[in-house]
């Protein structure tokens, strides 16, 4: 139940009084449509009857907005403050950008609707930095430099981070647009966990590049270079379909282990890795936080997984979740 304060003033009582937040259903027309809402309101615990409380007003009208808006496939408003902190820019030079008038994302964060073209074109601009190049290419000149310098970094720094030539680059992209929430430290040990399975499940390599046995488990540097800007948080790239750079065959694969391995967090999955002997055996004569850079061979890899497959099965989610059983981190 959200409370603004613990106690309002009852017309009917006289006297200040704790509430309670019910609910009602209510129609209002919205945008010529007419919409179903619950609308919250408060009633006096002592006689029962209505009493006002200061910001339950502008909360209805606030999520009134939002629902409908989400049922009609509108953009939200917090989704329009989304662009300007993804970009970097402020509403006027936005505006400038996508080609609209001056003050045209200014009366949108106001809570003007915007036409439904516009909303759509929001929508792509937020999920879709390509979008928002093309956007700006066509509008750059309408801007000062100050502002386009700035989206200018905010794309170069998108379209580095969902850049994708190699095969690993592309893995891991098709990791990072799974519904997982994904931050570098677990990235890296899912696209170890990859490489292993793919090894030993079709015997094949998926990528070239080589891990090291950092001291937070396998690593793969370029990987950990190109996101670590992220630090500890979600890494969030734009959508993207990958099925015409990644073969069916490593798509099963990863959506295997993304099934067994995602569902715990980075730290667990760190854990994991130092359970297991490639990692101990790369990182061994080194202190627990000292610096190693020793490379996890594809071989280390394919022999350990091969004698955990003889054991349990890991074509199997059962062999796959005793095998993890058997780590003893969980």
């Amino acid at each position: 139940m959200d409370k603004y304060m613990d106690k309002v003033l009852c017309a009917c009582c006289r006297s200040v009084q704790s509430y309670s937040v019910l609910t009602e259903k209510k129609k209002r027309i919205w945008n010529g449509i007419e919409c179903t809402y619950n609308r919250r309101y408060a009633v006096c615990d002592k006689c029962g009857n209505r009493v006002s409380v200061p910001g339950m007003d502008d909360l209805n009208e606030t999520e009134f907005d939002n629902k409908c808006r989400e049922e009609h496939d509108y953009i939200l408003i917090d989704e329009i403050n989304d662009i300007l902190i993804r970009y970097d820019v402020e509403k006027r030079p936005l505006s400038l950008a996508l080609g609209m008038g001056e003050h045209t994302i200014e009366n949108y964060l106001k809570g003007q609707l915007p036409n439904k073209h516009y909303s759509d074109m929001l929508k792509r601009v937020l999920t879709n930095y390509r979008y928002m190049q093309e956007l700006y290419s066509s509008n750059k000149d309408r801007i000062n430099n100050h502002a386009a310098k700035k989206i200018e970094s905010k794309l170069e720094f998108y379209n580095r981070i969902n850049s994708h030539s190699s095969m690993i680059e592309s893995v891991a992209l098709y990791v990072l647009n799974s519904k997982y929430e994904i931050t570098n430290l677990s990235l890296q040990k899912l696209l170890y966990y990859v490489e292993a399975f793919c090894q030993v499940l079709l015997q094949e390599k998926i990528y070239s590049n080589r891990c090291e046995a950092w001291t937070y488990g396998p690593v793969y540097p370029d990987i950990y270079e190109k996101y670590k800007t992220f630090g500890k948080e979600q890494i969030l790239v734009d959508p993207v379909d990958l099925s015409k750079d990644i073969d069916e065959k490593y798509r099963k694969v990863i959506d295997y282990v993304l099934n067994l391995f995602a569902i715990y967090n980075g730290v667990t999955l760190k854990d994991f890795s130092h359970a297991e002997d490639p990692w101990k055996n790369a990182h061994a004569g080194y202190g627990e936080k000292e610096h190693c850079q020793e490379i996890i061979t594809h071989e280390a890899i394919t022999d350990y997984f091969t004698k955990i497959n003889s054991k349990y099965d890991l074509s199997k989610e059962a062999g796959v979740k005793k095998y993890i059983s058997s780590l003893g981190v969980i």
